[in-house]
């Protein structure tokens, strides 16, 4: 049995405890959180011990998931790693570069992995674009849009702290360096805007060197006039042959030497399902962990170079 706990209790904490339940071989057998009541309703969704302290964790867990809010990962992740357990952090990894680094180091030193929730690389529309990518050609920029309602409610005062570019894009940044194959050199360009009086950015818009003369506009903000139904991102990658939109959830539109419409269907398991199926595989030597912190500490990168442009 592959023993699981669960360390942060929300509604994402509630996604990685049904998750993780619905992967073969797994027991989630502690859930964690500060708040009692919180730690006791997950608990009774897996079958789990309610805990309100990681010093409390039993120390024959293969794994631990760390769903707190972003600021407490880093604290979190490094007494984890220190007493030994394998990690699959939330994303971001951590909001400082530093922090990250320290972790990435920390979890090799003592010989445990650490994997990052970069979940959306396991959606097909994602998948797909990843092997359609070479019909465009040469790649010369790339144009993301990111959309999402803003809804406030009890306990999230943490996103007004973290901000548009972890919160909301993050996944936007690593998706690009998945299907891509680059990374991010230098931001050129960026503005970002508070118009909410937020800590934190509340929209953003920056463009980015890729390499090779590939640049990249990334574009996100929240706004009161939309709906949540996945249909809050869009790609669009222009190459020498012609141009690839990606339009999550399902659609991608091809226009080469030709012009068609492809229609993604749904997945047969959730993205959180496969990415915690991948963890535990690499927690077992069956696979190399492809969810790599070091990826994570990239991202942070970036959204601190587009930072020192307020």
């Amino acid at each position: 049995m592959f023993k699981v706990g669960i360390v942060g209790c929300g509604g994402i904490g509630m996604a990685h405890a049904r998750s993780w339940s619905a992967v073969d071989g797994v027991k989630v057998v502690a859930a964690v959180d500060l708040d009692q009541a919180k730690a006791k309703a997950l608990a009774e969704v897996c079958g789990a011990e309610p805990l309100t302290d990681i010093a409390q964790l039993p120390p024959d867990l293969d794994a631990v998931s760390v769903v707190t809010p972003p600021q407490a990962h880093y604290p979190v992740i490094k007494v984890l790693l220190n007493r030994g357990y394998n990690v699959f952090s939330e994303k971001p990894l951590t909001t400082d570069v530093a922090q990250g680094e320290e972790l990435v180091k920390l979890a090799e030193t003592k010989k445990c992995l650490l994997g990052v929730g970069f979940k959306m690389r396991y959606e097909p529309i994602f998948a797909e674009a990843k092997k359609l990518l070479p019909e465009i050609g040469n790649l010369v920029s790339i144009v993301t849009t990111k959309e999402q309602m803003f809804n406030p409610r009890p306990g999230g005062e943490w996103v007004t702290r973290t901000g548009a570019m972890y919160e909301l894009s993050i996944h936007d940044f690593d998706l690009l360096s998945f299907i891509t194959g680059r990374f991010p050199q230098k931001v050129l360009a960026a503005k970002l805007q508070h118009k909410r009086g937020w800590e934190m950015e509340d929209s953003f818009s920056a463009m980015v060197d890729y390499g090779d003369g590939v640049t990249a506009m990334l574009q996100g903000m929240y706004c009161d006039h939309t709906t949540f139904c996945f249909r809050d991102l869009t790609i669009t990658f222009l190459g020498e042959n012609g141009y690839m939109r990606v339009e999550r959830p399902d659609r991608i539109v091809m226009h080469t030497d030709e012009y068609r419409v492809i229609e993604i269907g749904d997945a047969e398991k959730s993205a959180f399902v496969l990415e915690l199926e991948h963890f535990r595989d690499a927690v077992l030597g069956r696979t190399e962990n492809t969810l790599r912190a070091s990826d994570a500490v990239r991202m942070t990168r970036l959204i601190e170079e587009i930072r020192r442009f307020e």
